[in-house]
């Protein structure tokens, strides 16, 4: 009812009262007429039958026909009554008057002492007993008694009177008729009113609507007068008052507006003028920025041109043999030019982020090979600092992502390098963490933060920080170097890749930095090989720096590897027997050493007793090593350098304990290109440059991998060479004078046939633009940008010839090599006899430790036959040949001191003879004791310990 108009309210509540009344009252009276006019029809029927019942008393007592007859002629005058008949007291008709009925009267209505009453659709019977009357005085004078005296006698006969419906119905309808009629008029003169009253409402807000509305149209001298009421008129003074008003305010607007546009108008010519002067200024500006582009690329083309030539030609000097001095002098020459050279890239990567020319790739790349390769880069200066080094990325985060791997190894190695140069002592420790994760939009939230034990920022220095060329000391006496560029850029490349970075720091106790990223999941991405190998093994750990052995435990563990965490080598030792006492030996033994205990006696014999005494495999994490002349390394069956990493550990735990290589850090195979100079044929190989240092650079490279390469110093002596003879490869100078290397190109490409396409590198020291896509547009088929290194010039050279170059070195990691010296066998599981008792043999010997070490010496040139010809002769199923083999070996033993050897001997030799079923078994364990005591003579001075004991004994004075 809200939404109703007044005349709808104002009918609804005039009409429906009113309706409501006339209907109720209308119904309730017609109601009671009817019921009065049925009533009286019954009161008549009821009272006719008795009166007919006393009259006929006589009649059916004498059964006098023609008296109930002249009864019924004159009862039938009666308004209504259509017909009347008497019953005798059997039941049976006696004389019936009026039009006859076909409807019966039931035996139960002719057996009732009492008036019954039988009604149908268009008539009422009235049927009534008659008895016979006492005419006694006495009795006319006590009603009750005569009462008594009727209910005791039988009825004679019964009279039944019928009354017509016809009349009743009639009046009946004439009720409803009048009814009806008062309630449509009650009705219509009700409406009339409410109408009436409606209009004398909605007639004045009609005309102060149409008011409103042409005041809104503008036509503000409306006026409105709607003679309603007293009520309206407030209503319609106001409304002409506020007319008013606006006609009023309107004409002072008009003046208003008609001063501000001339207002407008003037400051419109003055803005204009600016424009002009902007346009120009713009102009000026895009020209300047122009001009600094070109500086830019140009200072970057003469800077690294001769940087090239430095850096290519000390790489070259220091594969040569030369006086350590000058190799000193050499790799300080080197690193001099690699840190201008970053100086460099920062700058230009600073421009280009400024210019807005930053493109980020979107390739599926693995989270934790970038981390790894930025330790592994960065561990070096670290561990010169005697600093921990330790990457720890968590089980939930997931590896395999989109996103830009270069930048975001770019900002990791800043933040990280930035940590190694303010931290004194201590520990940098890089974490990867995930935040949050979107299954719907396949995207997470990862935080990476780096965390050192430095020297920290004050909160003055951690507002500027993030700065262009701002650092926490700009004085002329810092202490650290850099642009003051690092922490700029990677604000800028995080922010590009949709993340925030931040610090927390307190001045003394360090810094963390941090960045998050929200790459998408990669679908297509490498996922991980399976390790499952080491499931189950047990490892015991010893290690000195403990941030690195919560990396390594936590690395362990999520291969399912059980780890036992010792603190001393003393503890080590204990654990190591008592497990093998147990027979339930470690499988592997992690010594994590710091770099001032690399020539530790105390950790040499450890180890030298895990691998001889105890038969242990021994695997070092030592920081990054000057020298691979470590003591501790050849004692040990593996080596590895910290920080560690996944694959190499997982590699190198799998050789130790399973002797299975898996092949990965070998040797590079010879990939086809799409383009090959034929089969075993050397490719001819065409270098075009103007700068004589960085064209000789090229060729001694080119000529140091035995290829057939020619040079040119202009692009017209290149083309004049490759209108000669076609080349398979082309390393194209970009920036030359007379013809550049872009025209050059596309002179050279005008000379292919169908049948041969010359590929075409371009060798360009331009870093502002988007340079392959450029150049790809250009004609060139690759980019190798200056410095030029050697690696990636045998790279290119593989890729477009399918040449493997001879000259090219196996591609390691540092922490991939290893000493391969001797084989390695499993860890023993249980406590074994000792290999070696020198007093045993000097016994044997007679006491002669002279002759014990000629018997044990004989018996190693023995061994050193048998261990190659056992195995040939088990292969070969010689088995006599063998038995005599081992029952020489056997007596051999019985000579020397050699208690764990002589034990195997004499029961493959007895299983040899009795053709036993664990012959394989006796034989494996031969084979290990004589591994075993080669070993142990290979890493023992056991010449000086015989000598020791064939020296009398000093008395205890001396």
């Amino acid at each position: 009812m809200r939404r109703w108009g007044i005349r709808k309210k104002v009918l609804v509540v005039t009409l429906v009262p009113t309706l409501l009344t006339t209907l109720l009252l209308g119904l309730f009276f017609t109601y009671s007429w009817v019921k009065n006019i049925e009533n009286l029809l019954n009161d008549r029927g009821e009272s006719l039958s008795r009166q007919l019942s006393a009259g006929a008393e006589y009649g059916l007592f004498t059964a006098n026909r023609s008296l109930l007859s002249s009864l019924s002629t004159a009862l039938l005058e009666e308004q209504d009554v259509r017909s009347i008949t008497f019953f005798d007291r059997d039941g049976q008709r006696l004389l019936h008057s009026g039009p006859g009925s076909t409807e019966t009267i039931p035996a139960s209505a002719l057996g009732s002492e009492r008036p019954v009453k039988l009604s149908s659709d268009s008539s009422t019977r009235f049927v009534t007993p008659v008895y016979l009357q006492d005419l006694m005085i006495e009795t006319m004078l006590d009603p009750d008694a005569r009462e008594s005296a009727t209910e005791l006698a039988e009825p004679l006969g019964w009279v039944a009177v019928e009354m017509s419906h016809i009349r009743t119905e009639k009046e009946t309808y004439q009720a409803l008729l009048i009814s009806l009629m008062l309630v449509v008029g009650g009705v219509l003169l009700s409406l009339l009113v409410s109408l009436r009253l409606s209009r004398a409402f909605t007639d004045p807000v009609f005309q102060l609507n149409e008011a409103v509305a042409k005041l809104k149209e503008g036509k503000l001298d409306t006026r409105v007068y709607t003679q309603a009421g007293p009520e309206f008129e407030q209503l319609e003074s106001g409304l002409n008052e506020m007319a008013s008003e606006l006609s009023q305010a309107q004409a002072e607007m008009q003046q208003n507006i008609d001063q501000a546009t001339g207002d407008l108008r003037e400051t419109l010519e003055t803005i204009e003028i600016q424009n002009i002067e902007l346009d120009f200024a713009r102009k000026e500006a895009l020209e300047a920025s122009r001009i600094k582009s070109e500086f830019l690329a140009n200072m970057s083309h003469e800077i690294r041109t001769p940087l090239n030539g430095i850096i290519g030609f000390t790489e070259l000097l220091l594969k040569s043999p030369l006086p350590r001095q000058q190799r000193d002098h050499l790799n300080t020459i080197r690193k001099s030019s690699e840190i201008l050279l970053t100086i460099i890239n920062d700058i230009l990567d600073f421009s280009k982020i400024e210019a807005g020319k930053l493109i980020l790739d979107r390739v599926p790349f693995q989270l934790r090979d970038i981390v790894e390769e930025v330790m592994v880069m960065l561990a070096p200066a670290a561990h010169a600092k005697n600093l921990d080094l330790v990457p720890l990325v968590y089980n939930d985060v997931p590896d395999n992502i989109m996103g830009d791997p270069l930048r975001v190894k770019q900002v990791i190695t800043n933040l990280v390098n930035n940590a190694i140069k303010f931290t004194q002592t201590g520990e940098v420790v890089l974490r990867a963490s995930l935040e949050d994760e979107d299954k719907e939009a396949n995207r997470v939230t990862l935080r990476l933060s780096v965390t050192d034990s430095g020297v920290g920022l004050s909160r003055a220095q951690q507002q500027s920080l993030f700065n262009a060329f701002s650092q926490a000391d700009a004085s002329t006496a810092r202490q650290y170097g850099g642009t003051g560029l690092g922490l700029a850029i990677s604000k800028r490349l995080v922010e590009e890749m949709g993340g925030e970075i931040g610090l927390e720091s307190e001045l003394g106790r360090g810094s963390t930095f941090w960045f998050t990223l929200t790459p998408e999941l990669s679908v297509t991405g490498e996922g991980s090989f399976s390790r499952e190998a080491l499931k189950g093994e047990r490892i015991i750990y010893l290690e000195h720096q403990k941030t690195t052995g919560l990396a390594v435990e936590h690395l362990l563990r999520e291969w399912g590897v059980a780890v036992d965490r010792v603190a001393s080598p003393g503890a080590l030792m204990e654990q190591v027997e008592e497990a093998q006492r147990r027979q339930e030996g470690y499988a592997v033994v992690l010594l994590g050493i710091t770099r001032h205990l690399l020539n530790s006696s105390q950790y040499c014999s450890l180890v030298r007793s895990l691998e001889v005494e105890r038969d242990c495999r021994t695997l070092l994490l030592t920081p990054t090593l000057e020298t691979h002349d470590l003591p501790l390394s050849g004692l040990a069956s593996g080596h590895l350098t910290k920080p560690v990493c996944r694959d190499p550990l997982y590699d190198e735990l799998l050789l130790l304990i399973h002797g299975i290589h898996t092949g990965r850090g070998t040797l590079p195979q010879p990939v086809p290109g799409t383009r090959t100079s034929g089969a075993g044929r050397v490719p001819r190989i065409l270098a075009v440059d103007d700068n004589e240092a960085n064209l000789k650079l090229v060729m001694t490279l080119l000529k140091d991998c035995r290829l057939d390469a020619e040079s040119a110093s202009s692009g017209f002596e290149a083309l004049t060479k490759a209108r000669q003879k076609p080349f398979d490869l082309v390393f194209m100078d970009l920036q030359m004078p007379g013809m550049d290397g872009v025209e050059t190109t596309a002179r050279i490409r005008a000379l292919d046939s169908g049948s041969h396409q010359t590929p075409i590198i371009a060798l360009t020291a331009h870093a502002l633009a988007d340079e392959q896509e450029k150049l790809a547009k250009q004609g060139f088929d690759g980019y190798m940008p200056k410095p030029i290194s050697s690696a990636q010039l045998i790279e290119l050279v593989r890729e477009f010839t399918g040449y493997e170059c001879s000259g090219s070195q196996p591609r390691f990691k540092i922490s991939e090599v290893r000493d391969t010296r001797r084989g390695l066998r499993p860890s023993n599981r249980r406590t074994h006899q000792d290999c070696v008792s020198i007093d045993e043999s000097i016994q044997l010997a007679a006491g002669k430790a002279d002759l014990a070490e000629e018997l044990f010496s004989m018996l190693l040139e023995q061994l050193h036959t048998d261990s190659k010809a056992i195995p040939e002769l088990w292969e070969k199923r010689q088995l006599d040949v063998l038995l005599e083999c081992v029952h020489k070996l056997h007596g051999a033993t019985r000579y020397c001191g050699v208690p764990e050897l002589r034990t195997a001997t004499n029961r493959f030799e007895t299983a040899l003879k009795c053709q036993a079923q664990d012959l394989e078994i006796q034989k494996d364990q031969l084979l290990t004791a004589m591994a075993r005591l080669q070993d142990w003579s290979e890493q023992t001075d056991w010449q000086q310990l015989f000598r020791e004991q064939h020296q009398p004994a000093t008395s205890p004075q001396a």
